[in-house]
């Protein structure tokens, strides 16, 4: 299998796209998958911003260490460059449409959109990190069953 490229997708690359990058890179790793690359972006990110204090805080209560991560810009030359965008909302995925194998984290995972948590209690991003958790098993799986055939 060649190496496949999954972006996360969510508005600022500060809160919900990161911790599903680090959450699922984390499950690739423990599961020995190499071929598969995930990084993640923003679609009106600010290049470089830190994770958000929050979203640190809530990787780490699920034991994940959210590494030097710096967000940025979903740009067209990334999201072509992506053999599959996972967005966090159909609103996401509404505005990038125009690009191939663009779907909902909902889509993949046959859960629901990701909230957005900014602005909220470290409880809202604990919530949003569990879901992802959630999510990233259900993709985890996916890539796994695709890997038996």
């Amino acid at each position: 299998m060649s190496v496949k490229r999954i972006l996360f997708v969510c508005t600022g690359n500060t809160c919900r796209s990161p911790m599903a990058e680090i959450i699922l890179k984390r499950k690739l790793k423990l599961a020995g998958i190499k071929d598969v690359r995930v990084s993640s972006a923003g679609l009106s990110a600010c290049e470089g911003d830190k994770i958000s204090v929050h979203s640190a805080k809530a990787l780490k209560q699920l034991g994940y260490k959210p590494y030097s991560f710096r967000s940025r810009l979903a740009t067209g030359a990334l999201l072509i460059n992506s053999d599959i965008i996972i967005c966090m909302t159909a609103e996401h995925k509404s505005r990038i449409s125009n690009f191939p194998n663009v779907y909902t984290i909902s889509e993949i995972s046959g859960g629901e959109d990701i909230p957005d948590p900014y602005g909220q209690d470290l409880g809202a991003y604990i919530r949003v990190s569990h879901m992802l958790e959630d999510a990233c098993n259900s993709i985890l799986d996916k890539i796994l069953e695709k890997k038996e055939k």
